[in-house]
């Protein structure tokens, strides 16, 4: 997987690519989605435009703009299963009327008879059915698989988390010094004290 570092350098060299920008450029550039697909030359069959095929690729290129190979190969596997289910609904309709044709002239019901015919014999209608599901399961299949990888390749790791304050230490409190019992004042005597200064006015005992 990239790293993100990788994964932002891609996105900023995908935003200076604006691709050309001159009519005849743009219409050169509408071929380099079908030149570059591995099974392009497959792609096409007798009675099919090159063009649409084209066109139909460079739609899903602007679309999804994959960077890398593994995104590429599946953008490529999505244009042809979009092109295979589009040529099995012509097919279709060619076979039918094909079909068709070989009834009698006389026949009132000659699409029903057609098709009462082709089950009995060749069975293509089935066969031209099956094929075009199986491409709709490989469309949906590697449309889901691009969606992921994309999602993956857009999504950058979140900026690592900044270390936690840590709570400031409670600064000690100043104590208040306890009197020692020396510098303690004179406690203040209650009662009668006698002044052995002044004389006492009693008399003495005979």
């Amino acid at each position: 997987m990239a790293t993100p570092a990788q994964i932002i350098a891609n996105r900023l060299n995908a935003q200076k690519s604006t691709g050309p920008s001159s009519a005849e450029g743009k219409a050169a550039s509408r071929f380099n989605a079908l030149k570059h697909a591995a099974s392009a030359q497959s792609l096409i069959i007798p009675g099919e435009e090159e063009a649409a095929l084209a066109e139909l690729a460079d739609q899903y290129q602007q679309q999804f703009q994959p960077v890398g190979p593994e995104e590429a190969l599946l953008v490529e596997k999505i244009i042809a299963a979009d092109w295979t289910q589009r040529r099995m609904h012509r097919l279709e309709t060619e076979v039918l009327n094909a079909l068709i044709n070989q009834q009698d002239p006389d026949e009132q019901n000659p699409v029903g008879a057609a098709y009462i015919n082709d089950c009995a014999g060749p069975n293509a209608l089935q066969k031209i059915f099956r094929r075009r599901e199986a491409a709709s399961r490989e469309w949906l299949r590697s449309l889901k698989q691009l969606r992921e990888l994309q999602a993956l390749r857009f999504t950058v790791a979140p900026p690592p988390r900044a270390p936690r304050p840590h709570a400031p230490l409670a600064q000690p409190q100043a104590t208040i010094p306890l009197p020692c019992p020396s510098d303690e004042a004179p406690v203040p005597k209650f009662g009668f004290v006698f002044d052995e200064s002044t004389p006492s006015r009693l008399a003495p005992l005979t």
